[in-house]
């Protein structure tokens, strides 16, 4: 179990560790065009291709959909009971303990345990997690928010197509479904390769905030767990889009939390702690949830 559970974690901790390594030797992975072209070109394109090429019907697509919903509402609810029982400001710590990392660790780790079809699913769930990074996130960071936002979104603009395609029983032609298959297996290794990349460019300054951000960084993950846990057992979900839905709910703070973080001047030390600490807490996690035969 043991020797399963490292041989589809080690490749994705060996690329995360390769984007670390490139982000401080090299320039690399400097340009931010790098970073648009994986979301508004290779997600989308994973996504469509996910959904399209294992058939997913409409229905399962929308019960995930509602599912996800859910199980954010519950973490938003706890979440924000849990940092006012300790006085932190709901602003700028809400939407990261809401928003997991389900796009650049989430859907490797979900194709990684669960192989195509698992990443399928983890692709439409971490569609609403970006939309939730730009209606919770950057509504409450910024105090405003701007439905339009969300039409320059392409996984949400993949999510509409694939969903249409689907109602009508549209086929891709095959030259077409293959493009889509390249630009996804190059977009897996350069999200995980960025998240490195990421993590190493992060600035902490003031260490006396570790016991908050540890606390913090404890809660993100075990709460969106439980939450998934009890969504799942009432809502009709298959075994594995169940499985799913709970390992990309035990994910990380994400990184565009920081960004977010950086773009409204907020706290971004205590931020960039949380995704340090809860990286190897949201790891242990998906570990202990494999070894019960999740």
């Amino acid at each position: 179990m043991l020797t399963a559970l490292a041989d589809a974690l080690a490749p994705i901790l060996l690329i995360i560790g390769l984007g670390f390594f490139l982000g401080k030797r090299t320039d690399y992975l400097n340009s931010p065009s790098l970073g648009a072209l994986v979301s508004n070109l290779g997600l989308p394109a994973l996504l469509l291709y996910s959904v399209l090429s294992m058939q997913m019907q409409v229905f399962s697509m929308l019960k995930i959909i509602a599912a996800t919903v859910i199980v954010l509402a519950v973490v938003a609810l706890l979440s924000y009971v849990f940092l006012k029982t300790f006085k932190l400001p709901t602003r700028f710590y809400l939407p990261p303990l809401v928003n997991p990392n389900t796009g650049n660790l989430g859907i490797p780790i979900a194709y990684a345990l669960f192989g195509n079809e698992g990443m399928a699913i983890a692709v439409v769930i971490s569609s609403v997690v970006q939309i939730s990074h730009f209606t919770l996130g950057v509504g409450f960071m910024s105090g405003a928010y701007h439905p339009k936002q969300l039409l320059k979104n392409g996984p949400v603009i993949a999510l509409l197509l694939g969903a249409a395609l689907l109602s009508f029983k549209v086929n891709l032609p095959a030259p077409l479904m293959n493009t889509l298959s390249m630009l996804s297996n190059i977009t897996l290794p350069i999200m995980l390769m960025l998240l490195g990349k990421s993590l190493s460019s992060l600035s902490i300054k003031e260490s006396s905030k570790i016991n908050r951000a540890a606390a913090l960084s404890l809660f993100r993950p075990v709460v969106g767990v439980l939450s998934a846990c009890l969504v799942v057992y009432f809502f009709p979900l298959s075994h594995l889009e169940s499985s799913v839905l709970i390992v990309l709910n035990a994910m990380p703070v994400a990184v565009i939390s920081y960004m977010l973080t950086i773009k409204f001047k907020g706290p971004v030390d205590d931020i960039a702690l949380m995704i340090l600490l809860s990286l190897p807490v949201s790891l242990f996690i998906v570990g202990f949830l494999w070894w019960f035969h999740l």
